[in-house]
């Protein structure tokens, strides 16, 4: 096996990197996803950061054995056709085909939270497992399953959304439409837009000085300077949604009984010990004893890298 190229179509910024055949990085290029101009500006920003990646590396498109990318939203198992990814605007879009056939090369697509699992099964936290699952607050509740080492996306690619569990009859509306979903109470734009709430009301005064009324301010970094400040506000809305992540965890144990779960994302990065400390006690509670009391609850260990070599990974297996 030559090089690889792994990439992460997110929301706001397509990164990419070149890997040699130990999944050592080569080389990182980023660029804004220019979202807002439409699909075919998002698609043109994915073939220039594919190409400078490979410059930045000192080779050629022509060199690499693979891409392997990941899109957020429902990607078709096989097909790697994008279904619904609604802030980049794709709907039933052909990414996987559309690269193969512009690259002359082998390409894999898969869902952003699958492929960070399986960059954290192979490489990070849960090196050495065979069943784990994965939970990322951010936008939504991404999540994501590992069945015998293998990763579970169900008849259509759409297992793993696990951020539609509803932990809280009757609670928030979700943007899915239904009440009480656990991304609803626990992604981190459910605590933006509540700390933001607040702050405009005359409370939380840090967040109102950075933020003013601006809620794509109110970003994890802002969030867990306020948690630490010690504002009884932030601390409350954090806990209360560190519960419902373990009531949804509790759910999850129950269901899979893995060996671990992996906590993802910025907000996890940005407040580890209370996510993970309320979340995994809560769990614990509520879980059959025999299923939740070995179960590990685990921060995922490689930030960005993990979705870039874990969508590397899985495009070595076309080629080997």
């Amino acid at each position: 096996m030559n090089k690889i190229l792994g990439f992460d179509l997110g929301g706001t910024k397509v990164l990419a990197a070149v890997l040699d055949k130990d999944f050592n990085i080569l080389s990182r290029v980023k660029m804004k996803a220019n979202a807002d101009l439409g699909l075919n500006s998002v698609y043109k920003v994915i073939c220039s950061v594919i190409n400078d990646a490979c410059d930045e590396a000192g080779i050629k498109t022509s060199d690499l054995s693979a891409i392997g990318g990941c899109a957020p939203g429902l990607v078709e198992p096989k097909t790697g056709l994008v279904y619904d990814s609604p802030n980049l605007g794709f709907k039933d879009f052909p990414l996987q085909e559309n690269l193969s056939k512009d690259f002359n090369l082998p390409v894999k697509i898969e869902n952003d939270v699958n492929a960070g699992l399986y960059g954290e099964l192979h490489f990070g936290a849960a090196k050495g497992m065979k069943n784990v699952l994965a939970l990322s607050p951010g936008t939504g509740v991404g999540g994501a399953i590992v069945i015998d080492g293998d990763l579970y996306r169900g008849a259509r690619g759409g297992a793993g959304e696990f951020g539609h569990i509803v932990v809280q009859p009757d609670g928030p509306l979700c943007a899915c439409g239904q009440r009480g979903c656990l991304e609803a109470i626990a992604s981190r734009t459910a605590l933006s837009q509540q700390i933001l709430s607040f702050a405009v009301r005359g409370r939380i005064p840090m967040v109102i000085e950075e933020a003013k009324a601006n809620l794509k301010k109110v970003k994890s970094g802002l969030i867990a300077r306020a948690y630490n400040s010690g504002d009884p506000d932030v601390k409350a809305i954090i806990d209360y949604a560190a519960r419902y992540l373990g009531v949804g965890m509790s759910n999850l144990v129950n269901s899979f009984n893995p060996e671990a779960i992996i906590l993802g994302g910025g907000l996890i990065e940005a407040l580890p010990e209370p996510f993970l400390e309320i979340s995994t006690r809560v769990m614990r509670e509520q879980a059959m004893r025999i299923n939740g009391e070995e179960v590990k609850v685990l921060a995922a260990e490689l930030g960005d890298d993990a979705v870039i070599k874990g969508a590397a990974k899985l495009a070595s297996q076309l080629i080997a």
